[in-house]
């Protein structure tokens, strides 16, 4: 009997429904450590996986493995490369389910900085001083700003929409330019220096890959306004090291609000955290999650789909070798 092994958290019933409709498959769910002991010979009976970890070793054990259904988009913690190179592996995703939450957050932090909220918390300590403070004059309104969303996929699109609904002129950027409803003008990733002197706040929303690391560097942030505001969701490593040195001693942003992966932790030792303008958190953006069964449903449709040979059938696939 193969196996099929429940990385993502299911319910009990919706586990119990999978065994009564599926009873030729082994169903494996494991908490983060037993999951960590799991055998050579469970590996080697692995068909299905359902979530989005696997490392080059796990892989090489997994002989039988067919197919991966990702709750998400997010496919870093995939071995893409060894996956792709050996060719039998499907791959499904599910649709971010945390929209709401991550527009919340990405604005909430766009807000605070527009309107100085940081700074009155910090004018606190010298309450004498504070009804004739700068900061009273340097009040932003969001209202006919220039946003660039750059990376319009699921999440970037709802940040695209909340710009929208704030007035904000919005301008949206991905690998190739194509329509977007909340978009003013849309362009494609080769513009991105173009664009940077024209805008007021730009939100970085890239898949978290290899191709974007050190994507954002010194020229990109010399060229954005004085006082702008970005904001990044997903990796930190998009940055390179001399920028953050740069940006370490300089004023020239208003705000940098960083929602890095959990699972790929900023070192103690970065430059990232000695950032005054910097907000900094742990890929929290998505909190509280949703408790919607969406993903589940997509993989229970593309199971049926997937036992009876109907493979071209199966919901939100993935195709390795574009």
């Amino acid at each position: 009997m193969n196996i099929v092994l429940l990385q993502s958290a299911l319910s009990i019933q919706e586990i119990e429904q999978l065994i009564e409709e599926f009873p030729h498959f082994l169903f494996l769910s494991f908490t983060p450590t037993t999951y960590k002991n799991l055998s050579k010979e469970d590996w080697a009976k692995v068909e299905i996986i359902y979530g989005n970890r696997l490392t080059d070793y796990e892989f090489s054990l997994a002989h039988q493995l067919r197919w991966i259904h990702s709750p998400s988009d997010q496919l870093t913690r995939l071995c893409l490369d060894l996956i792709k190179n050996q060719g039998n592996v499907q791959i499904t995703i599910g649709k971010e389910e945390n929209l709401v939450q991550l527009g919340e957050y990405v604005f909430a932090g766009i807000l605070a900085f527009a309107k100085n909220l940081f700074k009155w918390k910090e004018m606190m300590q010298a309450p004498t001083a504070i009804w004739d403070s700068q900061w009273r004059d340097r009040m932003w309104t969001l209202q006919g700003k220039k946003f660039l969303q750059v990376g319009l996929g699921h999440v970037g699109t709802e940040f695209a929409r909340l710009a929208k609904q704030f007035g904000m002129t919005v301008w949206g950027m991905q690998p190739r330019a194509s329509f977007n409803p909340y978009c003013q003008k849309t362009f494609d990733l080769q513009e991105f220096q173009q664009l940077l002197p024209e805008v007021d706040v730009v939100s970085l929303c890239l898949p978290k890959s290899p191709a974007f690391e050190g994507w954002f560097g010194l020229e990109e942030f010399n060229l954005m306004k004085n006082e702008s505001i970005l904001a990044v969701v997903g990796s930190y490593k998009i940055f390179t090291e001399n920028v953050l040195s740069v940006m370490q001693h300089s004023e020239k942003l208003r705000g940098l609000l960083v929602d890095a992966s959990y699972q790929m932790p900023i070192p103690k030792g970065s430059l990232l955290w000695t950032i005054p303008q910097a907000l900094v958190t742990p890929e929290v953006g998505s909190r509280p999650k949703a408790k919607s069964t969406q993903s589940y449903r997509t993989f229970r449709y593309n199971l049926r789909q997937y036992v009876h040979g109907n493979s071209n059938a199966m919901s939100n696939r993935i195709d390795q070798m574009n």
